[in-house]
C-alpha cells in the first residue's frame, strides 16, 4: 500500500506592484508624481532602491524559494513590462483579480492585465473580458502539470473569485461582482456546482468587507458558511482589509477571513498594523477513498520592508504580534490554535481533525 502524498496550496493577501513599486523597477510607466515619492526613497536606501538593485524578484524578499503554489489577491497595475517577470519570480500560478483595483485603468487596462497574464500562463479568476469569464474557475492541478507524476495521477483544484465592491462597477460585464442577497446566494449556487467535472478541491478567493475591521461582520461569516455547506467550496480565501483577521475552521473547511497585504506601498497604520501579513500554507493530503482531504494551515508572519515581503523569525516581535492576533481572532470563531510553534516558527492550525 503507498504512502499518501501530501501537497501544499500558500495564499497571500493583496499584492500591489504598481505605483511605487513599479516606479522602482528600470522600465516602468510615466508617472510624475509617483516618481517623485519614489525617488526619496531610493535615497535613503540606495543599496536595496538603486537603479537596477529593485528586481522582478525584489517584491518576493526572503519569501523565496515559492512553495507549490501560490495565490495571491492581486489589484491590477498597468505595469505589463514587470508583471508577468515579477510574477513568475514570485512562482505565482494564480492571480484573483476580482478587487476595488481592477478597473483602476479602465476596461482597456483590465483587457491588458487579462492578456498579459495569459501570455504568462499565469492562471487568473474573478475579472475577464466577459461576465463568464469573469465567473468561471480558474483550474489548477497538484502537483503542478510541469511535474512528473506516477501514473497520471493529479488533483485538480478549481478557484473562483469575486468582490463585494466597488458597486458602482454593477454594469461592469467582465467584473465579478457580488452582494448579500438571496437572490445572489441563487447565482452562486448554482455558478459553484455547475461543474462538469468535480474538482478535488473548490476554493472560493473573495475580496470582502471594509478596511481595518478586526471581525467581520455577520453577513460575511454567513456567506462563508453558505459557500461552504451549499456550494461545496473546501477553502474560502478572504483578503481586503488591509490586516491580519481570523481563522474559522468550519465543518472541517477552512475560512480565512482576512490574508492582510503582502506586499505594497501603503503608510504604516499602528493599530492595525497593515505591515504585518502572512504566507497561509495550506497542507492536504491524498484520502484513501480518492481525491484529497484537508490537513493543516501552516501561518508564516511576514512584514513588508522598503517595498519588500520579508519572512519573520518566531523571535521577531512582529511575528509574536501576528501570531497572538490570529490566535484570538480565530478563537472567538471557536478555532483551535496550537500553542507550539511548527519547526520553520509557522502557526498551525489542524483541519483534519485527527
Amino acid at each position: 500500500m503507498s504512502i499518501p502524498k501530501t501537497f501544499t496550496l500558500t495564499f497571500t493577501g493583496d499584492v500591489m506592484l504598481g505605483r511605487l513599486l513599479d516606479q522602482l523597477m528600470p522600465e516602468h510607466v510615466t508617472n510624475e508624481h509617483d516618481e517623485r515619492i519614489a525617488t526619496t526613497f531610493v535615497k535613503a536606501h540606495p543599496t536595496l532602491l538603486g537603479k537596477g538593485n529593485y528586481t522582478p524578484s525584489s517584491p518576493w524578499g526572503t519569501t523565496l524559494p515559492p512553495p507549490p503554489v501560490i495565490d495571491p489577491s492581486m489589484h491590477q497595475p498597468r505595469n505589463l513590462p514587470n508583471l508577468g517577470p515579477i510574477l513568475h519570480a514570485g512562482g505565482i500560478d494564480y492571480a484573483s483579480l476580482a478587487n476595488n483595483h481592477t478597473l483602476d485603468f479602465g476596461t482597456e487596462g483590465l483587457t491588458e492585465t487579462v492578456q498579459t497574464l495569459q501570455e504568462a500562463n499565469i492562471a487568473y479568476a474573478g475579472a475577464g473580458e466577459t461576465a463568464d469569464d469573469a465567473r468561471k474557475p480558474a483550474v489548477l492541478h497538484l502537483p503542478r502539470l510541469s511535474e512528473p507524476v506516477e501514473q497520471d495521477q493529479r488533483y485538480a483544484v478549481h478557484v473562483y473569485s469575486a468582490s463585494d465592491h466597488p458597486r458602482v462597477w454593477a454594469s461592469v460585464s467582465g467584473f465579478n461582482l457580488f452582494d448579500y442577497t438571496s437572490d445572489m446566494r441563487a447565482r452562486l449556487r448554482e455558478m459553484l456546482n455547475s461543474e462538469e467535472s468535480k474538482p478535488a478541491l473548490k476554493v472560493f478567493s473573495v475580496h470582502w468587507g471594509p478596511n481595518y475591521s478586526w471581525e467581520p461582520d455577520g453577513r460575511i461569516t454567513s456567506l462563508a458558511h453558505f459557500l461552504i455547506d451549499e456550494c461545496g467550496v473546501d477553502i474560502v480565501h478572504g483578503h481586503s482589509s488591509h490586516h491580519v483577521q481570523g481563522v474559522e475552521v468550519y465543518h472541517g473547511k477552512l475560512v480565512i477571513y482576512g490574508c492582510g497585504d503582502f506586499v505594497d506601498d501603503y503608510a504604516l497604520n499602528d493599530e492595525y498594523r497593515n505591515d504585518l501579513g502572512a504566507l497561509w500554507r495550506v497542507v492536504v493530503k491524498e484520502k484513501g477513498g480518492g481525491g484529497v482531504g484537508l490537513e493543516r494551515l501552516e501561518i508564516f508572519p511576514t512584514r513588508v520592508e522598503r517595498f519588500r515581503a520579508v519572512l519573520l523569525d518566531y523571535k521577531d516581535l512582529d511575528h509574536v504580534w501576528v501570531r497572538r492576533r490570529i490566535t484570538g481572532l480565530s478563537e472567538e470563531f471557536g478555532t483551535s490554535v496550537s500553542a507550539a510553534l511548527g519547526e520553520k516558527g509557522e502557526v498551525v492550525i489542524e483541519l483534519s481533525g485527527e
